[in-house]
């Protein structure tokens, strides 16, 4: 369990369809997006700057047990907060505000305005949850510079009304005017929560009207003090804007941070007993989770590299600029997967039909008597003629290769071409049963790993069909040449290799003739190469096995009948 299956496991929001979460090692902070179907997440990821220390989002740890326990803290705040957002029954421009160099203000009180609004959740449903909250507002306050420290008014004055919200504490000295007007935002936002509360809770509360009013009253008490140059926002909640309120030294949890602590916790509508022990606050499963990403962070990281260094020989005479995994998006192919409807189950019954009539051994009508057979053909009083013993069958062993094309110019394909290759992937699956003897590549002018043979089909496999962009050149002659090389060093006596583009490959010169000497090559090994044609017949020019699938039934009878009439045509020779 990586982080990303972390994630999901303590997400709020189940549907994955409606909710995209991606880890994104460039970040330093969450951002949250709206997009066609629901919202998409990208979470940063924890960075080690020398063996003894390990970073996450603004803060520094040491890299021991302890600090990873406090990162799994931040990273459960995160995710915590973030996916609430999209449980919320508000629009999307209130959930997620778009970030604009003219609308800083807007941006900033919509943001406060909702994150009340994910509080009141967090507290009326999952109360058990605020202390994972609490910690990460209370390193936030340890953070941020004393508001006398802030030069420009309308960033102390934001600075001061989020430190207020989150911690219930305003860090530093303000004059009175500011502080009289941060105590009073302070009380419409908490005056916002109490009725989000009430409205979770199942009341009747018009919250979309209360929260526009929240917005308009933050807006025009703080207009004054600008002009607006940047936007803060707590470092685990999502990035609305560069901000320049926190400072560089390391956070000691020391008596001053627990005392900030309680008030944060209580600020959020939670409570702790005096004299408790701070980290029995968390329950020790909490903890374990949190090491287990890390552990499983690191095995993954070692085993691809060994999946790395076993297939880049096959690459080095080829002209992709590097091979490697594509980033994971476990929401884009279930959403790709809604399109096939059934076809992967339908494509398996056909490709299963086509492998039992290869398989067939009917029974002999001469030969030793097999009296088994005899007596029961006598009782049942039904003439028989297979009556005679049959020769042992050795049953085929099968080997399968399957090359998506990810190039810019299948963009015009989208997911449904993403979907075809769900379809195929899923089939063999079920038709091969053993995950060693299949794999899975893509390539545009780089080539990528979705599934080695070392793998099983599983979620992370998944993920990665759809963390696929359709990007870059086609080096389609050089995807086959790879693909096709790995598959030659199997002992199979059926290899399959299954080619999904466009047929348009494009690059560099005589690629037409480059990938007619490889498919000749491979043919001559013994591998069987199938073409299909993604919505083209552009295909059949390239290879001599070939379909043009411009719907689900095309790949279901076309494929099936290609796959068939080439192991036949293997057998007999």
């Amino acid at each position: 369990m990586g982080f990303i299956d972390y994630a999901w496991n303590i997400s709020l929001q189940r549907d994955c369809l409606k909710l995209r979460m991606l880890m994104d090692s460039t970040l330093n902070q969450p951002t949250l997006e709206p997009d066609t179907f629901g919202y998409t997440i990208k979470l940063p990821t924890a960075h080690s700057q020398d063996p003894e220390k390990i970073s996450y989002l603004c803060y520094n740890f040491p890299f021991n047990r302890g600090g990873k326990v406090k990162i799994g803290r931040l990273f459960r705040a995160s995710v915590l907060h973030l996916t609430t957002h999209t449980m919320l029954p508000l629009s999307k421009e209130r959930v997620a505000p778009k970030f604009s160099s003219n609308s800083i203000l807007q941006v900033f009180a919509k943001t406060l305005a909702v994150d009340m609004c994910v509080n009141a959740y967090i507290q009326t449903a999952h109360r058990d949850k605020l202390a994972d909250i609490a910690y990460a507002n209370t390193m936030f306050f340890m953070k941020l510079k004393p508001c006398e420290r802030i030069m420009t008014p309308s960033t102390r004055a934001m600075a001061a009304l989020l430190a207020k919200t989150s911690t219930g504490i305003i860090k530093g000295k303000l004059d009175m005017e500011l502080e009289n007007t941060v105590n009073e935002l302070n009380d419409k936002l908490m005056t916002l929560k109490k009725a989000a509360a009430s409205s979770f809770a199942g009341n009747t509360v018009n919250i979309e009207g209360l929260f526009d009013e929240t917005v308009n009253g933050i807006i025009a008490e703080l207009e004054p003090f600008g002009p607006f140059l940047e936007t803060p926002s707590l470092p685990h909640t999502e990035y609305i804007g560069p901000c320049s309120i926190i400072n560089q030294m390391d956070v000691q949890q020391n008596h001053e941070f627990y005392e900030v602590f309680c008030k944060a916790i209580q600020t959020l509508g939670g409570s702790i007993l005096n004299e408790v022990d701070f980290d029995a606050l968390w329950q020790k499963e909490q903890e374990i989770e949190a090491l287990q990403a890390f552990d499983s962070e690191q095995y993954q990281k070692t085993k691809k590299e060994k999946i790395l260094s076993r297939i880049q020989p096959f690459a080095a005479w080829t002209r992709f600029k590097k091979v490697c995994f594509p980033e994971e998006d476990y929401t884009q192919y279930l959403r790709a997967r809604t399109l096939i409807q059934g076809s992967s189950k339908r494509l398996l019954d056909s490709l299963r039909v086509a492998q039992n009539t290869l398989d067939d051994d009917y029974g002999k009508d001469i030969g030793q008597l097999d009296l088994p057979a005899v007596i029961q053909a006598i009782a049942s009083k039904k003439p028989a003629t297979d009556v005679f013993f049959k020769e042992e069958y050795l049953k085929q062993s099968f080997a399968w290769s399957i090359v998506f094309d990810t190039s810019a110019s299948m963009q015009v394909k989208g997911e449904y071409a993403r979907a075809l290759l769900i379809c195929v992937a899923e089939a063999a699956k079920e038709l091969l049963m053993d995950p060693g003897s299949w794999s899975l590549f893509g390539f545009n002018d780089k080539f990528y790993i979705l599934k080695d043979s070392s793998e099983a089909y599983n979620r992370q496999v998944r993920a990665r069909i759809g963390g696929l962009k359709f990007e870059g050149l086609s080096y389609l002659p050089d995807a086959v040449r790879v693909a096709g090389q790995v598959l030659t060093k199997r002992f199979e006596e059926q290899r399959v290799l299954v080619v999904i583009s466009d047929g348009y490959p494009y690059g560099y010169a005589n690629m037409h003739p480059a990938l007619a000497s490889t498919v000749n090559r491979l043919q001559k090994q013994g591998v069987i190469v199938i073409g299909i044609g993604v919505e083209t017949e552009k295909m059949s020019t390239l290879f001599k096995l070939n379909a043009a699938i411009n719907t689900q039934k095309d790949l279901i009878k076309r494929f099936a009948k290609i796959y068939t009439d080439a192991s036949a045509a293997l057998l007999e020779t």
